[in-house]
């Protein structure tokens, strides 16, 4: 049961984009390179340059304006800036051979105007800006993006087929409680070209309707929506990343390129997904923050006689799987009354052990979790998960067992109940497996399902029956007038494995 964290991976696009991180260039510097950086009134301004190294794949960022010690040779350029009226933004590539002293200029008084625009209109009440990458065609990192007003961003245009450009345009709504979102992007390879006016189709788009409540996270968050590359070239992708700042709960729309992204919640905690593909003209609904969070995740294997505690999360949301980083805990193995492994975690951590496993037998699996720093009155605040399991130490196989994805019914916004209602529970019978054609899959049926439900945070826990019926099972609980409710359940299969699922503070009635 590893313990795994994730970077948030949005890049604002207000300012310039530096989309790599610079090395130490280790050859000896026998040159130098100056490269000017001029303003619309022709007047050097600040600007940071992405330096490539063609031959050696050294990298760096330089200053615009001052020499700087690079070896001889071939060098792939970027840049962005702002004009001295602090208003014009300037973007623009080119190659250069450093050969002793060399000077080289981007020259925004050469710039042509990027106009990007979507048809037909999104109306009135919006914010817009306009964005430009200029990108080496061979993937090196010498790229630069930046935004501006419409009418304020321009390009320095180039022939040369190593270069090409990405370029879109964001419509904002003022409005900080409700309102669409709207992003079109597009490319031109071979070559950047001497400005841009461009309308771009709502035709193709793709629409994201995004429910995000509030209870298992609160407050304000940034929601992140980051297209992958459409092709070969990663161009496209500077363009394609929105971020989003909305009290929750919330809901918005979002409308986008089609083709893959990525979606991130971050608030108190952070969650996110895979990658996933959005069709043209039509709409995808995310329901974000849905109660439960709770274990989900990929079930252990052995290999080799070893026992993997594969990939699992303990406060998983049912759509943003992966995340919930503020958890602390421990992880225990046992075997035949003795204690194989046992850790604390803790955030940030990961627990990626592989104990090895004294014979075939039956083992258990004892994870508890809990989220620490968040407001009170939270939900899904902790966790438990206890598997216990037949190992064949021999085979290279992953164990039977089933994880229960608690889902409450008819929950509002805040995930809350109406006080002295029954509210029906899903009881989600999840065995992720490893992804690994390597790794056995043992075939499982469910045997048994026993359910309980505790509004006293564990003091006290009433058993409730669980109903299957086409498929699902199903569970009923008889919600108190105001507080909150733990839910818990243990599924046993035919072959007697058992695993007993627990989230405290599951949701709110009231």
């Amino acid at each position: 049961m590893r313990r795994t964290t994730a970077a948030a991976s949005v890049v604002t696009m207000l300012v310039p984009l530096l989309l790599a991180g610079a090395s130490t260039v280790s050859a000896a510097a026998n040159g130098s390179l100056t490269v000017r950086t001029l303003d619309r009134s022709g007047k050097p301004v600040y600007a940071q340059v992405a330096v490539y190294n063609t031959r050696t794949n050294d990298f760096r960022f330089v200053e615009g304006n001052k020499k700087t010690s690079l070896p001889n040779g071939s060098y792939e350029l970027a840049t962005s800036f702002t004009g001295g009226n602090g208003e014009d933004g300037i973007v623009g590539g080119h190659s250069v051979k450093v050969s002793g002293a060399t000077t080289t200029t981007f020259d925004a008084r050469k710039g042509h105007a990027v106009k990007v625009s979507i048809s037909p209109s999104p109306g009135s009440g919006y914010d817009r800006t306009v964005s430009a990458a200029v990108c080496a065609t061979d993937n090196s990192p010498a790229t630069m993006s930046t935004s501006a007003a419409p009418g304020d961003l321009y390009v320095i245009p180039n022939s040369s087929k190593a270069y090409e450009l990405a370029y879109g345009t964001t419509y904002t709504p003022r409005s900080t409680t409700g309102g669409d979102f709207w992003l079109a992007s597009a490319t031109h390879s071979r070559g950047v070209p001497s400005g841009v006016s461009a309308t771009l189709r709502k035709s193709g788009l793709t629409t994201l309707k995004v429910y995000a409540r509030s209870g298992p996270d609160s407050g304000q968050a940034r929601f992140s929506f980051n297209g992958a590359p459409a092709s070969g070239s990663d161009c496209s992708s500077s363009m394609d990343i929105l971020d989003i700042q909305r009290d929750l709960p919330n809901s918005f729309g979002v409308h986008v390129p089609a083709g893959q992204w990525t979606v991130g919640q971050e608030g108190n905690d952070f969650i996110y997904g895979g990658s996933h593909t959005y069709a043209a003209g039509k709409t995808a609904t995310l329901a974000l923050g849905h109660a439960v969070w709770g274990p989900g995740g990929q079930l252990p294997y052995t290999w080799y006689h070893q026992l993997y505690f594969g990939a699992d999360n303990p406060f998983a949301d049912p759509v943003l799987t992966a995340g919930g980083i503020l958890a602390s805990g421990t992880v225990k193995l046992t075997h035949a009354g003795r204690t194989l492994y046992s850790h604390k975690y803790s955030p940030s951590q990961q627990d990626g052990a592989q104990p090895r496993i004294p014979g075939s037998g039956w083992y258990t699996i004892t994870e508890t979790g809990h989220r620490d720093h968040l407001p009170a009155g939270s939900l899904s605040t902790s966790s438990s998960l206890s598997l216990h399991f037949y190992a064949d130490a021999g085979k290279n196989q992953q164990i039977r067992a089933y994880i229960t994805r608690f889902s409450p019914g008819a929950l509002n916004s805040r995930n809350q109940a109406a006080a002295g209602s029954t509210t029906t529970v899903g009881l989600g019978m999840q065995r992720d497996g490893t992804g690994d054609s390597t790794i056995g899959r043992l075939s499982d049926s469910v045997k048994s399902v026993r359910a309980w439900y505790t509004t006293d945070n564990g003091s006290t826990w009433h058993a409730v029956t669980a109903k299957l019926s086409g498929g699902k099972w199903t569970t009923a609980v008889h919600n108190p007038a105001a507080g909150r409710v733990g839910l818990r359940s243990t599924v046993t299969d035919t072959h007697g494995d058992s695993s007993t699922t627990t989230v405290y503070n599951a949701y709110a009635v009231g």
